[in-house]
């Protein structure tokens, strides 16, 4: 497991990927309710993107991480910071907070049981909830850098798919986005083994590549890419 001066860093140094985030942002916006749970909310970074909500349930396993946000949302009431683990059972009891929505962005392949974290979100969504999810795709790319953070996995498409299905959600959406980092993320995790996301790299591909990406991939769905991203449901009782 990596250390919490690790995750915070790396958070921070992903905390200038401003275009980048809003182009996550994009994706889950439309599907967003007002009573979400953020699964691993680090530092903040999408968590600010929801303060128009009416409760942000911002819940991560770190103890840093959630004094982190206690004073990064001191004066945001609807912010509510939980130190708590997805794959714990436990986790159920926040079903209390009624939840329409829960977004696990970059979360999922941290968590050793993911099958466990996957059921366990299910159980807390209300009927006809959301889940918005994003993971690293495309297991061939895993090296020094998803090592570090504390990745367990990449995903392939279907693998996904199947273990979404296993927990009880439909899944109306999955897809590739960020091909264009495919290349990039090979070199720097598999060949040069970098120990760390580089600040100057990931301003400039934020600031030069995203724009011009974003568009492109609107336009046509990639068939690979850096990330997948999930819109599953859990259906009405009478669905």
């Amino acid at each position: 497991m990596p250390s919490a001066d690790v995750v915070i860093r790396d958070l921070e140094i992903m905390a200038g990927a401003v275009h980048y985030r809003k182009w996550i942002y994009s994706q889950f916006s439309p599907y967003l309710g007002q009573r979400i749970i953020e699964v691993g909310a680090g530092t903040g970074n999408f968590t600010e993107l929801f303060l128009d909500r009416e409760l942000v349930v911002a819940l991560d396993s770190y103890l840093p991480c959630i004094e982190y946000l206690k004073q990064k949302f001191i004066h945001n009431h609807n912010v509510v910071p939980v130190q708590m683990d997805i794959s714990d059972p436990a986790i159920t009891d926040l079903d209390r907070y009624a939840p329409d929505t829960i977004v696990c962005i970059n979360v999922l392949e941290h968590v050793q049981d993911d099958g466990a974290a996957l059921s366990n979100m299910f159980k807390i969504l209300t009927r006809g909830g959301t889940l918005a999810l994003l993971v690293p795709a495309l297991p061939f790319l895993y090296g020094s850098i998803d090592r570090l953070v504390g990745h367990q996995r990449r995903y392939r498409k279907r693998e996904l798919a199947e273990k979404l299905a296993r927990a009880g959600f439909s899944v109306p959406g999955i897809y590739f986005m960020n091909s264009i980092a495919v290349p990039g993320w090979l070199l720097t995790g598999r060949i040069l083994k970098q120990r760390e996301e580089s600040p100057r790299q990931i301003k400039f591909y934020d600031t030069i590549v995203v724009p011009v990406l974003r568009r492109m991939e609107s336009f046509i769905r990639p068939p690979f890419g850096l990330s997948l991203v999930v819109i599953a449901q859990k259906e009405r009782d009478n669905e």
